[in-house]
């Protein structure tokens, strides 16, 4: 069946999300830790209609021999796993051959607000900047130092400690670090994965860069046209997430990009055309020719005037 965009709710907090899925309200709206064992929960048998989310999954597959189906991706699990969601994807799954034994972690982008040092490497892990969720399977051996962080951390979830963020945030990072070290492990060997990250990289920095030319040289631009949020929203993605890949393939910010174009178009109406400045100030979608100026000084190291003299020649 296919969904138009208009029929595809966008879930923006946890309580929204677990009533969506048919599952039991979280503790925090923000963030939930959950074990699911399927000896335990007999009645874990939904379907999940397609849906918008505003959150970041750690999943941990305790074992393997199954087959998952989410939206469009379907894999064959032969060893226990990881597996990542990000926001703005659009999800959906029905039920496996069987429930797997696993714990998950999920939050939205508001938990991590609170926890900057958790924002910094979640926006630095390229899995969660992949454009299809694809998990990589770990050795036996490597299960048991994840599962211990999850447990730590479900428990102190259930506390009514009033610090229990404190500590949870910092398990979290211990947790998502550890994960970094198998994921550098495992892209060595897991060539799909890797060809995977590459490709979305790639893709994404492709996109970004398109769109740039299509909107920087528009016929009246507006000042959001110059931000990373504008392109991240025509993306599907997060502005942290954007400017994150597009800096570990260009080694430039996201940012930068976008006014090295926007200085590309100033400097052609100033050269090719009789604008008078404050008109291509304001076609470049600043609010005022004095910004424009400064903004121009500031990456050409020459006034707009003067380069229409050509002074820089």
């Amino acid at each position: 069946m296919n969904h138009s965009d208009d029929t595809i709710p966008y879930l923006k907090d946890l309580v929204s999300f677990y009533k969506h899925i048919n599952a039991s309200p979280p503790l925090n709206k923000d963030f939930d830790i959950r074990e699911i064992n399927p000896e335990v929960i007999k009645a874990y048998d939904f379907v999940s209609r397609p849906f918008r989310h505003n959150f970041y999954c750690i999943v941990l597959y305790l074992e393997g021999n199954v087959t998952l189906n989410t939206g469009f991706w379907k894999t064959k699990l032969d060893k226990p796993a990881l597996y990542f969601k990000t926001p703005c994807q659009v999800l959906s799954w029905i039920k496996p051959e069987k429930w797997l034994k696993e714990f998950f972690i999920v939050f939205t982008e508001d938990f991590l607000v609170k926890f900057k040092p958790l924002a910094d490497i979640i926006f630095e892990l390229p899995f969660f900047k992949m454009e299809k969720a694809i998990p990589f399977e770990i050795e036996p051996e490597d299960v048991d130092m994840l599962k211990d962080l999850y447990i730590k951390i479900n428990a102190e979830y259930r506390t009514s400690n009033d610090d229990k963020f404190d500590l949870i945030h910092t398990y979290t990072y211990a947790l998502l670090v550890h994960v970094r070290r198998l994921y550098n492990k495992y892209t060595e060997t897991d060539l799909v994965l890797a060809v995977e990250i590459k490709s979305s990289d790639n893709s994404l920095v492709e996109k970004f860069l398109s769109l740039i030319s299509e909107n920087v040289p528009s016929a009246d631009m507006s000042d959001k046209v110059r931000s990373v949020k504008f392109y991240a929203d025509l993306l599907s993605t997060h502005p942290n997430h954007l400017n994150a890949v597009v800096k570990r393939k260009t080694q430039k910010t996201a940012l930068f990009i976008i006014h090295e174009q926007v200085i590309v178009e100033a400097k052609l109406l100033l050269s090719q055309t009789n604008l008078p400045i404050k008109v291509i100030a304001y076609k470049l979608g600043f609010n005022e020719p004095s910004h424009f100026n400064n903004f121009f000084k500031k990456l050409a190291n020459i006034t707009p005037a003067a380069y229409r003299k050509g002074e820089h020649l």
